[in-house]
């Protein structure tokens, strides 16, 4: 498979913007969010001419306290689907269950991204998410919204 860095510099450039293509499936990213201040926001294919698409984004760094990533499915109708697992002690998991169209990891809610990692599965209608989040569960570092 294939390799990529999303990263938003490492000399405060400028944030990082980018729409997925149906080409780039099996992709893994891997994601430095450790600049200041400058967001990635990234924006799966349609979900209607994506079934089978898939990616992962890992996390190699800490982050930024302003630098969060933002994945969304960029339609209202589409949602997430899955668990995302926290780790920090507690071993919990966190349900999306369909009502979110946009995930964000908040930088500024913390830190500790290194291991993090987020899968999204297309199954022609909505997306799947499988992930791992090293922060508690109890701290709001992945929040996600209904609009996308």
């Amino acid at each position: 498979g294939t390799v990529l860095t999303l990263a938003n510099g490492n000399t405060n450039s400028a944030a990082v913007t980018r729409t997925l293509t149906t080409a780039e499936s099996g992709t893994l990213y891997t994601v430095d969010l450790s600049t200041v201040d400058n967001d990635i926001t990234i924006t799966l294919p349609t979900a209607a001419t994506s079934a089978g698409v898939y990616y992962d984004f890992c996390f190699l760094v800490d982050s930024d306290d302003d630098a969060d990533f933002i994945l969304t499915t960029g339609a209202d109708a589409v949602d997430f689907y899955g668990t995302i697992a926290h780790g920090a002690a507690n071993s919990t998991h966190r349900d999306v269950d369909g009502d979110a169209s946009k995930l964000t990891v908040d930088g500024s809610a913390s830190q500790d991204l290194e291991g993090m990692r987020i899968t999204c599965l297309c199954d022609g209608a909505n997306w799947h998410l499988t992930g791992y989040n090293t922060v508690a569960i109890a701290t709001a570092s992945v929040t996600l919204s209904a609009t996308a």
